[in-house]
């Protein structure tokens, strides 16, 4: 069964999943206007959950005394587990960096100053990059650190660190209220 944290950011995996389907439609029938906005949203939603993530999930997981990292079982040791979150971290801002740079393109081409087709192709292949690396760096996520807090934590401290995680998820600009 899984533990509420991996609940709440599996989900959230699988929602944004499904705005990079539509997004990609949308720039394959080169719907410009809808797949700037689509963008947009994908680029703020990944932008809250990896918010979340950085700033309660990955702290609580680092912060963890190096022996709970036992290397037995379903944990890695304090090393691996280190790594890891380095990894997803360095993913987090790859994410980040690549979308702010196609937003600000597809922003020009909906605004009618630069619309070339095969610049639309260049976004929809860059975007599958940026998926492509998504689904890896969401199967690390969900295979490995979001199950850490249940072995690591007792139920209270899951439960909290599932709210503080959830309150942020919640916490979308005002744009998209």
């Amino acid at each position: 069964m899984k533990n509420s944290v991996e609940s709440l950011l599996a989900h959230d995996h699988e929602e944004l999943g499904r705005l990079l389907v539509e997004l990609d439609a949308k720039l394959e029938q080169l719907d410009v206007s809808e797949a700037f906005k689509l963008l947009d949203l994908f680029w703020a939603r990944l932008a809250i959950h990896i918010r979340a993530e950085n700033l309660h999930l990955f702290p609580a997981l680092a912060n963890t005394t190096d022996t709970l990292f036992s290397g037995k079982g379903k944990l890695p040791t304090s090393e691996e587990a280190h790594d890891l979150l380095s990894r997803l971290r360095s993913d987090h801002d790859y994410f980040m960096k690549e979308l702010a740079t196609l937003i600000k393109a597809m922003r020009e081409i909906a605004l009618g100053q630069n619309r070339h087709d095969l610049e639309i192709h260049e976004i929809r292949s860059r975007m599958n990059a940026i998926r492509e690396r998504l689904e890896l760096h969401n199967v690390l996520e969900e295979e490995r650190a979001y199950r850490w807090p249940t072995v690591l934590f007792d139920e209270a401290t899951v439960n909290r660190l599932g709210q503080r995680l959830k309150q942020e998820l919640d916490n979308l600009p005002p744009r998209f209220t």
